[in-house]
This record gives structure tokens, C-alpha cells and sequence, in this order.
């Protein structure tokens, strides 16, 4: 007989223990183990381990009645979590330090009381629970006890840690799943954002520019300077637009590139000419080293925004009457290298490392003044997202020399000829649902000679194709009532249709990504809000002919 501990009944009477008959099995001990081992390993949650192990432990025993108490977090309780066997009366909560069970939680050691076992079931960092076997027909030392305990601790704890790795990773797809959709409204919102802010800018600059042609009548000279400091703020608001849309998309991992080869000093020259008046505003000339071609492989609108932005920083960051050098050579590494030297003020060493990094400003009033904004930091970026690097230095002659080194292309480049299709006749349907975009672009197309029918949404545009075949369809997509991109689809899709020019005209932060599209999405080409006029006319007039002579 085992002696009562007095402490498990308060000095209470024990009563007789009734002693198993049966010795166990030294192999089936073995196998139970093992069992229970197996049932760790791949336990699943809590409750299923808890009574996959207590299955085993009342079956190796021969037990009546077995169950496991577990410890409620926070309280002074031991509740029921598990139950085999008959029912019995003492199969009920418990309080640490009071009964066999309370006790065996409490001490952290087996208590027999008459028939019923008390084995505490530890972790590794704090009590569980108790495992409690009553009845059992085989006879089982404390250390049996406690090693089945022990295996019971350990699926408990196994179990436990997958239970809140599966929590977890719950919350964790709940929160990439709201991050998606959270980075989704951003696009959208900064897609609409985009168009917004640019179709009054295409107003305002269409206007100026048919101004500064003498479009709308003759100008005094105090008007024309006036259109011209317009002009050259409204590009200064562009280019700030611009420049914080890139930088959001080239933030958030959003820019997408369309690599094809192309050469990079052909590119530099493309830029150096769009740039030349506002380098002569400024009073500066930019200057080309001479020098042979390097043919790079990346997304060509992409990097002709990096080259404009590091050239037009250069000249706002030099002083009047410098010049500015641009060279495009090659390096021994294999890399197509574009050099910009500027006539700035010199730039202290600290500073020149941190000159690519976004709202830095050098130590400096004059340099501060010369070197905000957001171009250099865009210009890295999007040579870094093309496997390059952007490096600066100083000029020991003077001013900030910048390398822009781009991996060169290997294989071969082949220009393809160009078609030179005789424009067409036909008329212009501008699908514009912005009234004075549409009016303004109606008047500038009209007043070269061209028929224009406008269409203020995607029901009126179809009902006009429906009647007539245009040269060239010039259309946005945003519209309020549907997407554009059904307009597109009809003429794609319509064999009277199919061969009609349709140039997007959009404001959207993702214009340029539409060119890759096909079939049914497939386009000519696109303008950009704001619309630049020559652009705009050169492209109209290769595609139809007026239908009377410009005014």
C-alpha cells in the first residue's frame, strides 16, 4: 500500500489504496512511448494532442477513468481539458494546493491518493497541467508517471507553438491581404490624382502655347514676357508633379520596365535639344563631348527621365554663364557610362554621398537653393532599377561631375526602317470628357486645318463610330461614365475599324505602361498630360491630312 501524503488531504483519513494487479510490459512501455513521441511530432492543435496522448497513457495503464487538467491563464484554476474512460465524481476542476491534484500542480511531483495518480505535466518555461490516471490495472512507478507526463508536456508545447504559428500566419495573410489592398487604392488614387492635377494643366498650357504663336492675336512685348514666365512656371508645377508621382512609384515598387535595346547616346542628344531653351533662359550651354554610340537594354521613357532630370538639375545648379558637358562612353566592366559635369558651385565632400538620397540638401544656403528637389534621388533609382549605379564627385575644375553607368547591351542592333505611310484622310474623334481640355485641344486641331468631332463620354463615341469612320481616334480613358478602354475594344474589334489610329491622352501615373498592349488593347501610341503641342500636331499630321488650310 502507498502511504498517504497527509498534505494531499489536510490531515484528513486516507482511504484504502486499491493495488494493481498487473506488472507492465517493458516492450508495451516502449511502444507507448514511442506512440506518443510520433504523436508530438505531428501533433496538430492543442485539444487533438491532448487527447491523442491521454488515449495512449489510459491504454497502457488499463485505466478506468484518465484526464488532463490544464492551467487557465491568468487564474488560480485547473480545469478539465480532456476526459477517457467512465464517469467519476472526482473528474472536476481543481485549486493548486488543494487535493492530490491541486497538489501535484503546486509541488511538481506524482501524488497517489488511494487509486487516483497526479503527475504534474511541465513545460519548459511554467507548469501546464496535471495529468491524473484513476482505476489503473497495471502498476506504473513514479517514474513512468512522469516520463508519460513528460510526453504529454512536450505535444502540449509542440502543439501549442503551431497552434499560434497558425494564428500567426493568419494574421499575417490578414495583414498582406490589407496592405494589397491598401497599396491598390493608393495606385488608384494616385493614378486619379495624377489625371486630375494634369488635365487643368493641359488647359493652361495649350492656351500659352497657341498665345505664343500668335494663335489668339498679336501680343504686346510686356504680354509675350508675360506668356513666357507662365509658361515656365506652368512647366516648373509639371515637372514638381511629375517628379512626386515618380518618386511615389519608384518608392512603392510599382515601376514596371519595357526593356528593348536602344543606343544611349542618341537618347542623351533627344534630351540635350529639349532642353537647350531652358538652358539658354538660364544662360548656361550644354555641350556635347564627342563620341561613339553605346547601345544599353532598358525601358527607354524610363531612362530618358532619368538623363532629363539629372540634365535639367545641372542647369538649374549652375551658375550663368557656365557649360555643361555631357559625354557618353564605355567602361571595361561592360558598361555604357553617360557623364554630366556641371557649372555649379562646388558641393563640400560630406555631401556629395548623400546628394542621391531623397529631400537631402547640401550644407549651404546656395547649395541647398541648387540642389532640392526630387531629380537626383528619381535619377538613381531608375538607373539602380536598370542594374546601374549613379555616382557623384567633385569637379576639380569646378561644379559636380555625375556617371550614370548602365550595363551594355551584347547582341546586335538593328534599326527597323520606318513605314512611311502617306497620311489619310478622315476626320479626328477626341474623346475628352473634361470640358476645357476638350475645347482647347478642339481649337488647336481645328485651327490647324483639321475636322475634329469631340465626344464627352464613352456612350456618345460609340454612337459617332457607329455612323462614321475617323482618321484617328484621339482618347481618354478615364472617363466618368465607363472606362475608356471600351472605345478601344469597339474599334479593335470592328473590321470596318480595325486599322484606325487610336492615340491614348491620358493624365494617369501609368500612361506609358499602355503601349504594351495587344489585341484588343493594342494602341498607336500616347500623350501625356499636359499635351505638348508640337508633339501632339507633329504626330496628328503623319497620321491625317487637314481637310482645309490652317489658319
Amino acid at each position: 500500500m502507498v502511504p498517504l501524503d497527509s498534505r494531499a488531504r489536510r490531515g484528513a483519513a486516507a482511504p484504502p489504496a486499491e493495488e494493481p494487479e498487473l506488472e507492465l510490459d517493458l516492450e508495451a512501455v516502449t511502444r507507448a512511448l514511442a506512440q506518443m513521441s510520433g504523436q508530438a511530432a505531428g501533433a496538430g492543435v492543442l485539444a487533438e494532442a491532448q487527447r491523442a496522448q491521454l488515449q495512449t497513457v489510459h491504454a497502457l495503464l488499463e485505466a478506468k477513468t484518465s484526464f488532463v487538467s490544464e492551467l487557465v491563464p491568468g487564474k488560480d484554476l485547473l480545469r478539465v481539458a480532456c476526459v477517457r474512460g467512465r464517469n467519476d465524481a472526482r473528474v472536476r476542476a481543481a485549486i493548486p494546493q488543494e487535493g492530490a491534484v491541486g497538489l501535484a500542480h503546486s509541488e511538481r511531483r506524482v501524488v497517489r491518493e488511494g487509486g487516483l495518480w497526479a503527475a504534474p505535466i511541465t513545460g519548459a518555461e511554467a507548469p501546464l497541467g496535471v495529468l491524473v490516471v484513476m482505476g489503473a490495472r497495471r502498476r506504473a512507478p513514479d517514474s513512468l508517471l512522469e516520463a508519460l507526463a513528460a510526453q504529454v508536456a512536450a505535444a502540449w508545447e509542440l502543439a501549442r507553438v503551431k497552434d499560434d504559428s497558425a494564428r500567426r500566419h493568419k494574421d499575417l495573410q490578414t495583414a498582406v491581404a490589407g496592405l494589397r489592398s491598401l497599396e491598390r487604392s493608393r495606385e488608384e488614387l494616385l493614378s486619379q490624382v495624377s489625371h486630375d492635377l494634369k488635365n487643368p494643366l493641359t488647359t493652361v498650357k495649350a492656351y500659352l502655347a497657341m498665345m505664343a504663336r500668335g494663335k489668339t492675336g498679336p501680343l504686346s512685348d510686356q504680354q509675350n514676357k508675360a506668356v513666357q514666365v507662365c509658361q515656365r512656371n506652368a512647366d516648373r508645377l509639371l515637372r514638381m508633379i511629375n517628379d512626386l508621382l515618380l518618386m511615389s512609384r519608384l518608392q512603392s515598387g510599382k515601376m514596371e520596365l519595357d526593356a528593348r535595346p536602344f543606343g544611349l547616346k542618341a537618347l542623351t542628344d533627344e534630351v540635350m535639344r529639349a532642353l537647350t531653351p531652358l538652358a539658354e533662359q538660364s544662360k548656361v550651354r550644354l555641350q556635347a563631348v564627342r563620341g561613339g554610340e553605346a547601345f544599353v537594354r532598358g525601358d527607354r521613357e524610363r531612362l530618358s527621365e532619368a538623363i532629363y532630370n539629372l540634365v535639367d538639375h545641372s542647369i538649374h545648379a549652375s551658375l550663368p554663364g557656365r557649360n555643361i558637358e555631357l559625354h557618353v562612353d564605355t567602361e571595361d566592366q561592360g558598361l555604357a557610362r553617360l557623364r554630366v559635369k556641371d557649372g555649379g558651385p562646388p558641393v563640400e565632400e560630406v555631401d556629395l554621398s548623400h546628394l542621391f538620397d531623397a529631400y537631402f540638401r547640401p550644407r549651404g544656403a546656395e547649395g541647398s537653393r541648387r540642389h532640392a528637389g526630387l531629380a537626383l534621388p528619381i535619377v538613381a533609382k531608375i538607373v539602380h532599377l536598370h542594374g546601374g549605379r549613379a555616382e557623384a564627385r567633385a569637379n576639380p575644375a569646378g561644379g559636380t561631375i555625375y556617371d550614370l553607368s548602365i550595363p551594355m547591351f551584347a547582341g546586335a542592333v538593328t534599326e527597323e526602317p520606318l513605314a512611311d505611310a502617306a497620311p489619310r484622310a478622315g476626320g479626328i474623334l477626341l474623346v475628352e470628357d473634361d470640358a476645357d481640355c476638350r475645347e482647347v485641344l478642339k481649337e488647336v486641331l481645328e485651327l490647324e486645318g483639321y475636322r475634329v468631332i469631340a465626344a464627352t463620354s464613352a456612350a456618345e463615341a460609340r454612337s459617332v463610330l457607329a455612323h462614321i469612320r475617323p482618321g484617328l481616334v484621339l482618347l481618354d480613358l478615364r472617363l466618368r461614365d465607363e472606362d475608356g478602354r471600351t472605345v478601344l475594344h469597339l474599334v479593335r474589334t470592328t473590321k470596318a475599324l480595325e486599322d484606325v489610329a487610336v492615340f491614348i491622352i491620358s493624365g494617369a501615373s501609368d500612361v506609358a505602361s499602355l503601349t504594351a498592349g495587344t489585341g484588343p488593347d493594342r494602341i498607336d501610341g500616347f500623350f501625356e498630360k499636359p499635351i505638348q503641342l508640337p508633339r501632339l500636331l507633329d504626330t496628328v499630321a503623319s497620321v491625317v491630312r487637314p481637310s482645309r488650310e490652317a489658319t
